[in-house]
């Protein structure tokens, strides 16, 4: 919720995304608004002014909203999502 109040983000979901030694790490996928240049750090930090530290983001990912798959409801289908950005995180 609090990725949607940025301006140029069009669409978020977070997800948690396996992980080797830690078991699981919290990636948010967002699809920015048409021509919008989002950049990771400055994400990072809007988030870190509006949430408590534990609940920042360990990543975030950036797609086209073409990637993001949808139910019929128009929500986002988060384990398709998930393992999208499983592949993404580990180079494939």
């Amino acid at each position: 919720e609090a990725l949607i109040e940025h301006s140029g983000v069009k669409v978020a979901q977070t997800v948690g995304v396996p992980h080797p030694t830690l078991g699981e790490v919290v990636v948010s996928c967002v699809v920015p608004h048409n021509g919008v240049i989002l950049d990771t750090e400055e994400l990072l930090a809007f988030l870190r002014e509006r949430l408590a530290s534990y609940k920042v983001p360990r990543h975030v990912l950036f797609f086209c909203e073409d990637e993001v798959a949808l139910t019929g409801n128009a929500k986002i289908k988060a384990g398709e999502l998930r393992d999208l950005a499983a592949k993404r995180l580990a180079g494939k």
